[in-house]
């Protein structure tokens, strides 16, 4: 009787504890409201010793299912990786190889073109000193008519043993390499670096003219003077200020009708 009346006063005591703790919380949690239990782990141990043994073999298979979910999950995070990283690689080969692509792109656009074919033949037309005309020079007396510019004091000296050379030219010492071509070569570029000395002392277009006509003057000093034959007018003497006539061959008077040549009446 005295046990019954024990276990009630607990059971009660027990009630208002509880109460008493749900009217707490219900002040500073709200009210409360008992979650649905879905498992029972809360229990730390077993009931019975067959209970603990299948719960130990239940942990071990968890384990096991876990280990292999985990694996599995590795896996793929593995598998997403490595096709990430084959993704770089891709981009950084498509990438290195744009790069290659626009430089070979960017060399053959701005590199040097060689100078050939047409260009060239045209450059080298354009650049290359050209003949004396009629009347700079004179082939037959071997005057040169100096531009004004040359025509001054400093440039007469060179330009006096230069004319004296032209004119002293020979079929035997003329051409190429011949001893007055060498020294028409020599003096032509002296003259040439005098008249660079005195730019500031003309124009652009004068300078140019008269490098220029030095330039062929050295050009027509490497032709070839032609052999005279007998009886060829001699060239004038003192620069063609010499009055005497040419020298003309004699001809034969052409014969009449009813006549014959002098020669030949003779030896009749």
């Amino acid at each position: 009787m005295e046990t019954t009346q024990h276990i009630r006063r607990s059971i009660a005591a027990l009630t208002v504890a509880i109460g008493l703790t749900g009217l707490t919380n219900a002040q500073t949690n709200g009210p409360a409201i008992a979650a649905p239990v879905t498992n029972w782990e809360f229990i730390d141990h077993s009931s019975t010793f067959g209970e603990g043994i299948q719960r130990g073999y239940a942990s071990v298979l968890r384990g096991a299912g876990e280990l292999a979910y985990m694996d599995s999950l590795a896996a793929v995070n593995y598998q997403e990786a490595f096709r990430k990283a084959l993704e770089n690689r891709v981009a950084y080969t498509k990438a290195a190889m744009d790069i290659k692509a626009m430089r070979a792109e960017y060399r053959e656009r701005y590199a040097p073109r060689p100078f050939v074919g047409e260009a060239r033949k045209k450059a080298i037309e354009y650049y290359r000193p050209k003949k004396l005309t009629a009347t700079q020079f004179n082939a037959d007396t071997s005057e040169i008519v100096w531009p004004h510019i040359l025509r001054q004091a400093e440039y007469a000296p060179l330009c006096i043993e230069i004319g004296q050379i032209f004119k002293s030219r020979t079929f035997e010492n003329s051409g190429d390499g011949s001893p007055t071509q060498l020294t028409i070569d020599k003096l032509t570029k002296s003259l040439a670096a005098l008249l660079r000395e005195n730019i500031n002392s003309m124009s652009a277009e004068q300078y140019i003219y008269a490098s220029e006509f030095i330039r062929s003057l050295n050009l027509e000093g490497k032709s070839v003077v032609p052999p005279r034959i007998n009886g060829d007018a001699e060239p004038p003497k003192n620069g063609g200020t010499d009055a005497s006539p040419a020298v003309v061959p004699p001809t034969e008077k052409p014969a009449d009708a009813g006549t014959l040549p002098v020669k030949v009446r003779a030896k009749i």
